[in-house]
């Protein structure tokens, strides 16, 4: 029977038996890793809606010039 984890030197690490990827045991950067990678969607997702209202904005003063 073929173990699913392989040790490796570095002691955070183990490598998959079937895929020989590399993979995290560290817990704790794992969740780092995603609450970062969550919280750079979240701005970017406030980026775009802000970008978006600031075009609609300039839409609305464009037409309200034009309209004088």
């Amino acid at each position: 029977m073929i173990p699913d984890k392989i040790p490796v030197q570095n002691e955070k690490m183990v490598r998959d038996a079937r895929s020989k990827a590399l993979l995290s045991t560290d817990r704790d950067a794992v969740r780092a890793y995603e609450k970062k990678r969550q919280e750079s969607k979240a701005q970017k997702e406030r980026i775009n809606r802000l970008e978006q209202e600031l075009a609609d904005l300039k839409a609305i003063i464009s037409e309200l010039v034009q309209k004088r």
